[in-house]
């Protein structure tokens, strides 16, 4: 993964145009003239046309080869024959270019071809996009470095996609309705920039506040899902999947992966802009549950069936809301119905009652235009009370001309507003499905009692010899062995035939994605699990949070812990037995396939009455498409007078993380976090201890406290660029251990990390009153030197 030189594809100060032309049908022809329409020049920016058939092209001198440019082109546009291309990236690259756009498509020989483009930049670490791409646009320098027929208005919004002729479309479609960009990337084949580098641009560009990928496949996942991730924590992303992939179960693995990381999936063009423009707009919402406001009965009745399809619900209005409903002349009830005669004064008490309502976490309002009252002074009256406040507002003006003015009033107020009643409620539906992933991606989940050491390491022993044997299959005391280790019991025949008939049935099954890699499956089990189309997909590692989520996403969940002799516990059973599938796969590269079915969850416990088992050739490491957690950088030692455990942190220990936050002087916070922090919120605490294994890494100190729980002692952590350079590290040990040695323990453990994953450095800023860091960095050979803010300086640690 690497951002390495982008700046020059987006941000070129000159532009050379290789294959130039003044043909109408040629790609150069459109190319050049888009760079010269624009105000890139005008701007300060050159453009240089090279082709040995013209002296000149469009007033401009026209160079014969790129050694006859008058510098190296920051970015160079490829426009010729296919086969010359690897040549001219070499000497492009010789001559000092670092970004090129190859807008020839590869003509089948895709394979070859591309290779040899790579092999080519690589010496000269240039950059290319391409082949096939129609190219970059980023309208507020005046850049249009493509070929398309339409420029790109200037906005908050980077649009990536693959296919340049989708680009094109959806650029027309967007100019209709007046929605700018901030980047517009059409990738083409992306033999070297993909997915995951824009994602990592793009979530650092400050021009950027929101981002759309039109994705057709995916070459690397882990990629994807690290960038994804990052991306996601920043800014909406929101994700249209073109095609459908014909693997088994593909469709909920993407999906699957697209919650994991954050972000958003739409299933359509059009969806796909209006979720831009509700996410841009959206405030915080805390639940689910939606108050509507409309003059038509009809309008409140579409918009509650809609609500029910979508998974949400109307919000359950207090007393006191109703008694002020009743008060303003309104009918006390949800939707609340005005009707088509009532006054601008009773809709703005109306809105001003519902935007108080607590048991209310957003507003939508639905309005059919009439004779009796104007649209405009309605929306006049209510939009500074829905603006002022920090619920969401969605609205629905239904009509024509008569409610445009209404409706520009309420763009003008930032409120989002959809044409049809049915598009409003899908828009709460998408601020509604964007939290639940957010909340995925920062909730710090429980911790999970796991199996012992031993018998994990004897399953492992199990798979080995049975692989050595030549075995793809376990025998039944083996399977039986091998679930037990991962606390998973296999019913005997007799159990079986006792159980079959008196519990509803769910399976976990484990299968491999092409794009994806391992993945987990839960849904109905029993005779009917192959036709009843009920199932979800998870991606390991998984946790008590996520498999939560999974057995929520299936109908199956609806008679788990449901009916006589079932309870809550029973769930929790079956979402600790998908966690522990997981880690099957996770620990156990040989496990190729898994089928527990049926099975049953009573009394707080799983059983499965059927297991098939399959063993393969171990898998590559990077095969998952989330890296798990690291177990082999455990290490324990001795320190002042007992035994400390460094390893790296989990999500499970976000209560004792915020218990160590807790037993921290308040100067030592300060020092840290260069604020006087009393609490660690959510969110924040979920960054400390979620973390990417691919990006980051942090260490902690933990021992057993003297009630027998872990305390975490002293924590070193750091995160890496995405080009693998920099390792921005912090580092901070509990108040009353300080001055024995663990500061210096956790760094060094850190040194070696980051010097083994060959970053070329550490570095860090901190105040300059922060003598005890500094100590530590220059102990370790780094040095510490002047920062350009006051108060701070700047610490470097060389590692290679």
């Amino acid at each position: 993964m690497s951002i390495r030189n982008l700046d020059r594809l987006f941000q070129p100060r000159s532009v050379a145009v290789i294959g130039a032309s003044d043909k109408p049908d040629r790609i150069g022809t459109r190319a050049l003239d888009n760079l010269l329409q624009g105000s890139f020049i005008a701007a300060g920016g050159a453009v240089w046309p090279v082709n040995p058939k013209y002296a000149q092209l469009r007033g401009m001198p026209c160079y014969a080869r790129v050694s006859a440019l008058p510098a190296a082109p920051e970015l160079a546009i490829i426009c010729t024959p296919p086969t010359g291309i690897p040549g001219l990236i070499a000497e492009l690259g010789a001559r000092g270019t670092k970004a090129t756009i190859v807008m020839t498509a590869t003509d089948g020989r895709s394979g070859t071809l591309r290779q040899a483009m790579l092999d080519a930049a690589k010496p000269h670490l240039l950059r290319i996009l391409g082949p096939g791409s129609i190219g970059v646009q980023s309208p507020a320098l005046g850049l249009n470095a493509s070929f398309n027929h339409l420029p790109a208005g200037d906005g908050k919004l980077a649009f990536v996609s693959q296919s340049g002729a989708l680009a094109a479309a959806v650029l027309d479609w967007a100019a209709l309705r007046g929605i700018g960009f901030s980047r517009c990337i059409a990738m083409g084949e992306g033999a070297d920039v993909d997915f995951g580098d824009l994602l990592d641009y793009l979530a650092a560009d400050n021009s950027t506040h929101a981002i759309v990928l039109c994705i057709e496949h995916l070459s690397s996942a882990r990629k994807f899902m690290s960038a994804g991730r990052l991306a996601a924590r920043g800014k909406p992303v929101i994700v249209l999947k073109v095609g459908r992939d014909p693997a088994p179960g593909a469709d909920l693995v993407f999906d699957a992966a697209i919650r994991r990381a954050g972000m958003l999936r739409v299933r359509s063009t059009e969806d796909l802009f209006d979720a831009v423009e509700t996410l841009a707009r959206r405030r915080p919402q805390r639940g689910e549950r939606l108050a509507v406001l409309t003059n038509s009965a009809g309008l409140g009745l579409i918009a509650a069936d809609a609500l029910d399809a979508g998974g949400a619900r109307l919000a359950p209005l207090s007393a006191e809301s109703l008694k002020q409903l009743a008060q303003a002349g309104a009918p006390p009830a949800n939707p609340v119905d005005l009707l088509a005669d009532a006054p601008v004064e009773r809709y703005a008490a109306a809105v001003a009652t519902l935007l108080r309502e607590s048991q209310a976490d957003a507003l939508l309002f639905l309005h059919a235009p009439t004779a009796m009252v104007s649209s405009q002074l309605i929306a006049e009256a209510v939009a500074p009370l829905m603006r002022s406040v920090g619920k969401n507002v969605l609205s629905c003006w239904l009509g024509g001309s008569s409610v445009t003015a209404a409706r520009q009033v309420f763009a003008d107020a930032g409120l989002p507003t959809y044409d049809t009643p049915e598009k409003a409620v899908h828009g709460f539906v998408q601020i509604a499905q964007y939290r639940r992933n957010q909340e995925l991606l920062m909730e710090v989940p429980a911790g999970l009692p796991t199996t012992s050491a031993p018998e994990r390491a004897a399953a492992r022993a199990l798979v080995a010899a049975a692989l050595a044997a030549g075995r793809a299959g376990l025998a039944d005391d083996e399977a039986r062995a091998l679930l037990a280790a991962y606390g998973i019991a296999l019913a005997t025949p007799q159990q079986a035939a006792l159980s079959a008939h008196t519990l509803a049935a769910a399976r976990i099954q484990i299968g491999a994605d092409p794009v994806f890699g391992p993945v987990v499956f839960f849904g109905q089990g029993g005779i009917a699990a192959d036709v009843a189309a009920d199932r979800a997909a998870g991606l390991p590692p998984l946790n008590m949070v996520l498999a939560r989520d999974m057995v929520g996403r299936t109908r199956v969940a609806r008679l788990l812990g449901h009916g006589p002799g079932r309870t809550a516990a029973d769930t929790d059973a079956i979402v600790r037995t998908l966690v522990q599938v997981a880690d099957m796969v996770t620990e156990l590269p040989e496990l190729a396939e898994l089928d527990l079915n049926p099975l049953l969850a009573a009394g707080g416990a799983v059983v499965a009455l059927g297991a098939h088992l399959r063993l393969a050739p171990p898998r590559g490491k990077t095969a998952l498409a989330i890296r798990p957690y690291p177990q082999e950088l455990e290490q324990e030692l001795a320190w002042d007078g007992g035994r400390i455990l460094l390893r790296p942190i989990r999500p499970e220990d976000g209560p004792q993380h915020q218990a160590f936050f807790h037993a921290l002087d308040p100067d030592d916070v300060r020092l840290r976090f260069f604020s006087a922090m009393r609490e660690l919120p959510p969110a924040q605490l979920a960054r400390l201890t979620q973390i990417d294994y691919d990006r980051a890494m942090a260490f902690i100190a933990t021992r057993d406290g003297a009630d027998g729980m872990p305390e975490t002692l002293g924590v070193a952590r750091a995160v890496t660029d995405p080009d693998n350079q920099h390792a921005e590290f912090a580092i901070i040990v509990r108040s009353d251990l300080k001055g024995k040695g663990l500061g210096t323990i956790l760094f060094g453990k850190l040194v070696d990390y980051f010097r083994a994953h060959g970053t070329a450095e550490i570095v860090g800023d901190a105040l300059s009153e922060n003598f005890g860091v500094q100590k530590l960095v220059r102990q370790f050979g780094g040095v510490v030197s002047a920062h350009p803010e006051p108060g701070m300086v700047r610490l470097q640690l060389p590692l290679r």
